[in-house]
């Protein structure tokens, strides 16, 4: 309960105005079982504002981002694994459709494989993974992405800013999907402690690190290979068991991206085995990495680690009410966001303190960390039991007014100039001044 008081605390501090209202809707967020919509949650006990105070909140509050990014990060180092004295990191973006919306400021559009067309928002969020048997993570930072951003440039900025407000000197693996572009690997000379993981595709090609024979001009690329021709044999091979399957991971050093010739990458290869060593899969799965001092069993851990980003985009989207504002305000969009990475963050906070019964039909199983939606529901009672972090509401007229024998300078009056003569107004008919 003392670790959630000072995370609450830290989150409180983080705001510079609309500070209570808009940590009881994070808590309230992080508590409600089902959001109907946005002004749904003013009906929680948490939440002792009225309910025109929730967008109000949402469109005036003002969030210091690196007091907030500080705050998360402290928290990540006690309640977040590390994987071989790695810190994992992953970055994705996921679309939030508004087909409705068709002419707001700022909206993207993405095209299906079936050719639909879709309007709306997309976010990038990047989250530290916490441990490798279950499915929590917790947000560190998230924005909107605008027309002009790519998915390779908001990650490049997220990497940035973790690297550069992080406390701590231990590595940190930033895993990346194929989405992203070769062009992630730009931001590697900047980052001191930081290191990527990037799927890539068959048809991507590399080079080995050219070699001068002595005689004549010095090549500037090295041997030319594609992946999805790639047969020479492994430099490093070995077989690891990864949830009850058989992995099979293939590495190659001292390789090189065209782009970016002064950076040494590593090219893994991972596959799927069966009872006969055979491939499960057609494709096998393409690594490109940084992180050279890395051990490949750490590199591929690391990747498949990652699929609990997609699980909480699942859990976002169909609990926390991730597509459920509707304002036409950017700013409050980018407010709910950031309030959805809050409430996230408290449920990573306080899911030790809670419990949850298994259904009597439900298999127990020992040791088994508590799911997120379990955490949500059982967050109410939890919340309501700690010690007020916002202050309470204040009626409207009862401010304490002027302190004693205080007299305000009166306000400077300035005479009115006008550019002609003052002249009365005569009457049309008459012709004399009119009386005032």
């Amino acid at each position: 309960m003392k670790k959630a008081e000072q995370f609450l605390n830290a989150v409180y501090n983080s705001i510079e105005k609309r500070a209570d209202s808009y940590l009881e809707l994070a808590m309230t967020l992080a508590s409600t079982e089902y959001v109907e919509s946005v002004v749904f949650l003013s009906e929680s006990p948490i939440y002792r504002r009225k309910f025109c105070s929730v967008y109000e909140s949402l469109r005036e509050v003002v969030i210091n981002k690196d007091k907030l990014l500080k705050a998360n990060l402290e928290i990540f180092s006690e309640e977040c694994e590390l994987l071989d004295g790695h810190e994992v990191y992953s970055g994705d973006g996921t679309f939030i459709k508004r087909q409705e919306a068709r002419t707001m400021p700022q909206r993207v559009m993405k095209r299906l494989a079936t050719g639909e067309l879709l309007y709306g928002h997309e976010s990038y969020w990047t989250t530290r993974l916490v441990n490798q048997g279950n499915s929590w993570t917790g947000i560190a930072l998230v924005n909107r992405m605008k027309v002009a951003d790519t998915v390779t440039t908001m990650a490049a900025k997220h990497m940035l800013e973790i690297d550069s407000g992080s406390n701590t000197n231990k590595d940190k693996l930033f895993v990346f999907d194929a989405g992203h572009g070769i062009d992630i690997l730009a931001v590697q000379s900047k980052c001191q402690n930081s290191y990527i993981i990037k799927r890539v595709k068959g048809n991507q090609v590399f080079y080995y690190q050219a070699k001068y024979s002595g005689k004549g001009r010095p090549p500037k690329y090295g041997k030319k290979i594609k992946l999805s021709r790639f047969d020479k044999e492994a430099e490093y091979q070995t077989i690891i068991k990864y949830k009850k399957n058989r992995l099979r991971i293939n590495s190659w050093q001292g390789l090189q991206s065209k782009a970016y010739m002064d950076i040494p990458l590593s090219i893994l290869k991972l596959e799927f085995l069966d009872d006969d060593n055979n491939p499960v899969f057609e494709r096998p799965i393409w690594l490109i990495t940084t992180a050279g001092q890395a051990k490949p069993e750490t590199i591929a851990r690391a990747y498949l680690w990652r699929a609990g980003h997609e699980l909480t985009f699942r859990f976002m989207k169909q609990h926390l009410g991730l597509t459920k504002n509707q304002s036409s305000d950017l700013i409050n969009c980018d407010n709910w966001y950031q309030l959805l990475a809050i409430a996230m963050n408290i449920l990573l906070v306080i899911k030790d303190e809670l419990s949850s019964e298994t259904k009597p039909w439900y298999p127990k199983k020992n040791n088994k960390s508590i799911s997120q939606r379990q955490a949500q529901k059982a967050a109410l009672v939890f919340l309501l039991g700690l010690p007020e972090t916002t202050n309470p509401v204040r009626p409207a007229g009862k401010a304490r007014g002027r302190a004693f024998n205080y007299h305000p300078p009166p306000k400077t009056r300035y005479p009115v100039i006008r550019k002609t003569k003052y002249r009365p107004k005569r009457c049309p008919n008459c012709g004399f001044a009119k009386a005032i």
